[in-house]
């Protein structure tokens, strides 16, 4: 751990500008290159940047699916209509895992707390809330920050949400973070981390990080470090999670990919094909599936 998990932070020492919780050295925290490079995603993450341009009559209003898509994975054995006092989603970008939980599976919280180092996603995450209402009638804090040291009071959150987020965090920092969500999940909290750790295994990953190791020079920033499940268990143990939530599991995803389907941005031929035809046996599932999943199997 760093001296930095001994730092404490609560959303007093942020500023709130237009929605949105900014932290005294956000300006500092705009030079690095992590940042820098979110916000540069962010403008155009997955084509979010349509709920700016929709005309009332579209389609998107009526079905928000068409902008979002529906998240499966862990998501898929989420409760039907759970309510909980508060929830922390990391890596919240502009929503998509809190309206596909508020709409498909009516969770209902009173507190909601966002947190994202990409202020455009951000914004369009106010957008978002705007336009579909979900959790509606809970208290909203996004916060724009680097994840590793949480605002939030000691033992304070019931649930604590992520989706596609920790393969994106460096390790260090990463096992920081695991050691907040600790310290503030509730004893008896419940926690999703939903594919959101690259499996080291993989063999598209394996064939990926060779491929990276050839160029020095240029190497995609967000793509980072991968963990056996093993490793993630550890992790988790050593984060102090087991301890506030024993009741949990680390399993392989539903996708399985044993070629990489893009190499720096160039789609490979038949790639995509072979990896959707992946059908391994139990055994294989660990070895071949693109990342795990974490979560508490105590849902309800």
């Amino acid at each position: 751990m760093t001296q930095l998990a001994n730092a404490k932070f609560s959303l007093n020492d942020f500023e709130l500008q237009n929605g949105i919780y900014f932290p005294s050295d956000y300006e500092q925290l705009n030079k690095t290159k992590h940042k820098q490079t979110w916000d540069k995603i962010g403008k155009t993450y997955y084509g979010s940047q349509k709920i700016e341009q929709l005309a009332e009559t579209s389609p998107i209003k009526d079905d928000y699916t068409l902008l979002t898509g529906r998240p499966g994975g862990t998501w898929n054995k989420f409760p039907l209509n759970k309510s909980v006092d508060s929830i922390l989603e990391l890596g919240c970008g502009y929503g998509r895992a809190p309206l596909h939980l508020s709409k498909d599976k009516s969770l209902r919280c009173q507190k909601y707390y966002g947190i994202d180092i990409s202020e455009p996603l951000l914004r369009r995450l106010i957008k978002v809330k705007q336009e579909y209402d979900f959790f509606p009638g809970s208290e909203f804090n996004l916060i724009c920050t680097s994840a590793e040291i949480l605002p939030l009071e000691d033992n304070s959150i019931d649930l604590v949400i992520s989706n596609c987020v920790f393969m994106h965090i460096p390790d260090a920092q990463l096992r920081n973070l695991l050691a907040e969500i600790s310290r503030v999940l509730k004893p008896g909290g419940i926690f999703v981390f939903n594919h959101s750790f690259h499996n080291k295994f993989c063999p598209s990953h394996i064939i990926h990080n060779f491929i990276r190791r050839l160029n020095l020079f240029s190497r995609n920033p967000v793509y980072l470090k991968q963990y056996s499940a093993i490793e993630i268990e550890e992790m988790l143990a050593d984060a102090g999670i087991k301890t506030k939530c024993p009741q949990y599991t680390v399993e392989p995803t539903e996708e399985y990919a044993i070629l990489p389907e893009t190499i720096k941005g160039i789609p490979m031929p038949f790639a995509k094909a072979i990896n959707r035809s992946l059908k391994p046996s139990d055994a294989l599932k660990g070895t071949l599936a693109y990342g795990f999943s974490a979560y508490s199997t105590q849902l309800d």
